[in-house]
């Protein structure tokens, strides 16, 4: 029968009935789901194995009359169980799990005797009714603060009329003293109650009261205070019954709390009031675009800077509304970067002014180089695209063939600008062009090195000079030589006698082709003298042309021990009946010395050799001397020309150029210069 097995259950050694003394108060909290859940897992947790068994743990509660069981919440007493005392919990189950989960049960109900123990001081302390309002604070919520912050049992009786409210306190000795020291302190606080009230002006009441009243509360809280401003829906007073004005708030509370309250509530609206200080004024629409500036850029800026507030309102007509909130100082700052924003628009300008197509390359310049510098001039930047220092000035295409040009920027430097165009417009209509004949052989003279004494010229007298070019086959000498120069008639008249300063006597001479391949040339000696002594230039018009020479071998097979070996060569040989045209060009008396000069080399010239001197390459340096010196001294002395290999070069071979009884000279300082310098 089911009786049967009942008893032998409760006779096998594998199963057991254990009852554990609780307190009725613990069973309550211990038979809820929740909490008999984490008892049986706290006891199945120092199982070395699976905790499945807990599961076939059953509790009954002798204060509720019923059992629990994992999973199941039945409360009915079986039928043939025995009865349980009040204050006893039945275990059945496995032996160990018995056994773990009355051991936890002792250690619980350990536990909750040792915190009652801890928790059974009482203490009381009587509230007057004046504070009662201030202890249990709004819905309670100072009680409830006490009881989460400390940990303590908070019991208000109920009181009425004049009775003092007795709050009735438990827990452990140290937190019930610190409530009843902070409860006491209040009290204190409270006991000076005293009400004062300031004037502060209404618009500023919102923000001392704070969103939903966050920043009043804050200060109520802090000073143990009650803090009134004037409602519009009923006309708040205080304890003395006097209605208050629109910018007055009241302060009730201690003393010093009520001091405390007052110096911030001034303070902060001393605070509102220097930074809500509001400026309002209208700025042009035209200029919003610029005062925002790009995707807001400008504005924030000056936001950012004067930390303000700045709304720009809709255009109403020309004009925009302008509020700017903040410091006093701020407002001002950022009210004058406005205006200046304002006024920098207010400056610019754009114009149209008549100018000639045919002016229109020269006003422009190489690559914009003419405008630039007139913007320059002007004071302004050439850089800049708008603001202060801005000109731009933009032509029609060449194609469109217009007669204008337009100026947009700063007022002050586009009206320089437009002068000066208008200015440099005038004169180029007053240009003339002047044909100034000059030889065409003398062009290049005319032009100097790299074009220099040409542009000097033009630069000097604010003139174009155009030398023509080689006239064509078919074309007129006078067309050949005309140096064409344009620009105002003086400058043109003073460039024309210039330039006819320049010009030269001419004088033509023909040489021996050996002496030209030895005295002439550019860096010939003959033609450095004639430039240097007599300021003369030479040109060589025609030269014949010289045959092939053979390599000359002469001397390759003289031992070299030291001493110089010179081979010798006349020059003539190899050029008998070829010469060449030279035309001298200087003042009349200095062309006749150069002529003088010229002649007396073309006498002496027949007798002129070419001496090779073999020299060690090594030693070539020693002839030249530090910055050719040496080389230099030994020509001077000599009259003779002196050529040494390039360096680097295989060739041991000098050579000297010049009458016999000179070079014969050449060859001593050479051999002098050699031996002190000797290696071996």
């Amino acid at each position: 029968t089911l009786e049967e097995f009942r008893t032998t259950i409760q006779q096998d050694s594998t199963f057991a009935t254990r009852v554990v003394e609780v307190p009725s108060t613990l069973q309550q909290q211990l038979s809820r789901p929740a909490a008999l859940n984490g008892l049986l897992a706290a006891a199945g947790a120092a199982q070395s194995g699976s905790s499945s068994s807990s599961s076939h743990t059953v509790l009954r509660f002798g204060a509720l009359s019923g059992q629990a069981e994992l999973g199941s919440t039945r409360v009915q007493r079986k039928r043939g169980e025995e009865q349980l005392d009040n204050g006893q919990v039945e275990i059945k189950g496995l032996t160990e799990d018995v056994e773990r989960v009355a051991a936890e049960l002792q250690r619980r109900v350990a536990a909750a005797a040792e915190y009652e123990r801890l928790h059974s001081f009482c203490d009381q302390i009587a509230i007057p009714p004046q504070a009662r309002a201030r202890v249990v604070g709004r819905g309670g919520e100072n009680i409830k603060r006490i009881r989460a912050e400390h940990d303590v049992i908070v019991d208000v009786a109920d009181s009425a009329g004049s009775a003092p409210l007795l709050v009735r306190l438990q827990g452990t000795r140290e937190d019930v003293a610190k409530v009843v020291a902070e409860l006491q302190e209040l009290l204190e606080r409270l006991a000076d109650q005293t009400t004062e009230t300031i004037s502060v002006a209404a618009e500023m009441h919102r923000s001392l009261i704070g969103a939903g009243g966050k920043y009043v509360r804050r200060l109520e809280d802090k000073y143990a205070v009650s803090i009134q401003f004037p409602s519009s829906r009923h006309e708040a007073s205080g304890n003395d019954g006097a209605p208050l004005s629109a910018d007055q708030i009241r302060i009730h509370g201690g003393r010093k709390g009520v001091e405390g309250a007052k110096a911030e509530l001034l303070e902060l609206a001393e605070y509102e009031a220097e930074h809500n200080h509001t400026v309002r004024f209208t700025v042009a629409a035209a200029c919003l675009p610029h005062i925002v500036g790009k995707a807001g850029s400008r504005i924030a800026e000056i936001k950012d800077a004067s930390e303000t507030r700045i709304d720009l309102g809709t255009p109403k007509g020309s004009e925009v509304d302008v509020v700017i909130v903040g410091t006093r100082a701020g407002t001002q700052q950022a009210r004058a970067a406005i205006e200046a924003v304002v006024a920098e628009q207010e400056a610019q300008i754009e114009l149209e002014l008549p100018v000639p197509v045919k002016h229109h390359r020269f006003l422009i310049g190489a690559a914009g180089s003419r405008i630039r510098e007139l913007v320059a001039q002007a004071g302004g930047n050439p850089d800049a695209v708008s603001g202060p220092g801005s000109c731009r000035v933009r032509f029609p295409r060449a194609t469109e063939g217009a007669d204008w040009a337009k100026l947009k920027g700063d007022r002050a430097v586009v009206e320089a600008v437009k002068a000066r165009i208008e200015e440099l417009v005038a004169e180029r209509e007053r240009m003339v062009t002047v044909a100034v004949n000059i030889p065409a052989s003398q062009h290049a003279y005319i032009i100097g090195r790299g074009g220099a004494q040409l542009m000097q010229l033009q630069d000097k007298h604010s003139v174009e000079i155009n030398v023509r070019p080689k006239a064509k086959q078919g074309a007129s000498t006078e067309d050949s030589d005309a140096v064409l120069v344009t620009g105002l008639p003086e400058n043109c008249d003073a460039c024309k006698a210039a330039l006819l300063a320049l010009v030269r006597d001419e004088a033509a001479v023909t040489v021996p082709l050996a002496l030209h391949q030895r005295l002439g040339g550019r860096n010939g000696a003959l033609w450095r003298r004639l430039r240097s002594e007599h300021d003369v230039l030479v040109d060589a018009v025609s030269v014949d042309k010289a045959p092939a020479r053979r390599a000359d071998r002469t001397g390759d097979d003289a031992a070299d021990n030291g001493a110089a070996t010179i081979v010798y060569r006349d020059l003539y040989a190899d050029f008998v009946g070829l010469k060449a045209e030279w035309v001298l060009r200087g003042e009349k008396d200095k062309l006749a010395q150069a002529l003088a000069l010229v002649n007396r080399e073309i006498a002496g010239a027949e007798t002129a050799v070419e001496a090779r001197l073999r020299v060690d390459p090594r030693l070539h340096r020693h002839i030249i001397g530090k910055q050719g010196a040496a080389i230099a001294a030994i020509r001077d002395a000599t009259g003779c020309e002196v050529t040494v290999p390039k360096r680097g070069s295989a060739s041991e071979w000098v050579v000297i150029t010049g009458p016999r009884a000179s070079i014969d000279h050449a060859a001593e300082l050479i051999a002098k210069a050699v031996e002190e310098h000797d290696y071996n």
